[in-house]
């Protein structure tokens, strides 16, 4: 028997048709879960124009840094100090570093003098006296010694002066030494002390003291004298105070004048030489004696000593 309830069929609605497998609601979720996300068409062509864009703003980028760093190239601590606080110990470090960095090494030192402020005008010269003279940098006794001079260098002088020092040249620099241990020139050896050796060419048989002393230095002074007169008969000869030196001419002259030189350390008491006699007790000057008719007796061949303590007169 044919069943009373029959199945209408339910017109399908355009634009409402489900797809296959997705007749409940959850089934929905999951299919819209599954499909894979369809890209917009606005978004694609976003991408196609910012792609090319970046690329240009990056190569500009790169070329305006190469151009900012050849034009000046800033410290990269100058910008971390500006915004870094005071009490950041890296950017204190970087500051301190940069600091460093600018010191200029010149200023510490002083700069050289020109060469016309180290000259110095030479004006003479002088001579060590002594060995050992130092030369020193300053005129103080404490300054360096920079050089020492033996007796008889010579070293060039600027004729400054202060307070006992010379102002010296040493290397073409001013140097200075004691005032006192320098001169024009080196003294003259002193005269050699008069002659105390017996005479080997006169005899001293019966002579006074002092004529003794006056034979010794002749001898020693006038070595070229071979001859001379002592003890003899009558007078200051016969005493031994007076002695003659056989001689003639510039020899005698220079015979006499030593004696004359040395008159108190000899004792003599009155020199007779080419008929004119010196004394010194009665004259400084020689004067003349009268005509005695020979060389001899007017003492042309010698010169005649008298020594003090003589009773001679009549000269």
């Amino acid at each position: 028997m044919a069943s009373s309830r029959h199945k209408h069929a339910v017109p399908k609605r355009a634009g409402l048709s489900r797809p296959s497998g997705s007749a409940t609601p959850g089934g929905a979720r999951a299919a819209r879960r599954k499909a894979p996300a369809t890209a917009s068409p606005w978004r694609g062509r976003a991408v196609k124009v910012a792609l090319p864009a970046l690329g240009v703003l990056t190569l500009v980028g790169t070329s305006a840094a190469v151009i900012s760093q050849d034009a000046e190239i800033a410290p990269a601590s100058a910008s971390i100090a500006e915004v870094a606080p005071s009490d950041d110990i890296i950017a204190q470090a970087l500051e301190d570093q940069d600091a460093t960095i600018e010191v200029n090494r010149s200023a510490e030192r002083p700069e050289l003098p020109a060469e016309s402020e180290e000259s110095v005008d030479v004006t003479g010269t002088r001579v060590a006296l002594k060995d050992g003279v130092a030369v020193r940098a300053d005129a103080k006794r404490d300054a360096p010694v920079l050089a020492t001079l033996d007796k008889g260098d010579k070293i060039d002088v600027t004729g400054e002066t202060a307070e006992g020092w010379t102002e010296v040249v040493h290397k073409d620099l001013s140097r200075w030494v004691k005032s006192a241990s320098v001169a024009k020139k080196l003294p003259e050896p002193p005269e050699p002390a008069l002659g105390t050796e017996p005479c080997p060419t006169g005899s001293e048989s019966g002579l006074q003291p002092n004529t003794v002393k006056v034979l010794r230095a002749v001898c020693a002074k006038f070595p070229e004298v071979s001859e001379y007169g002592g003890v003899a008969g009558r007078g200051e000869h016969a005493t031994g105070h007076a002695l003659d030196i056989m001689v003639r001419g510039a020899a005698g002259d220079s015979i006499a004048a030593f004696l004359q030189e040395n008159q108190d350390e000899l004792g003599i008491e009155y020199l007779i030489w080419e008929q004119q006699i010196w004394r010194p007790a009665t004259s400084a000057s020689w004067r003349p004696m009268s005509n005695r008719g020979g060389d001899t007796a007017n003492h042309m061949d010698h010169v005649h000593v008298t020594t003090v303590g003589s009773g001679a007169s009549g000269y």
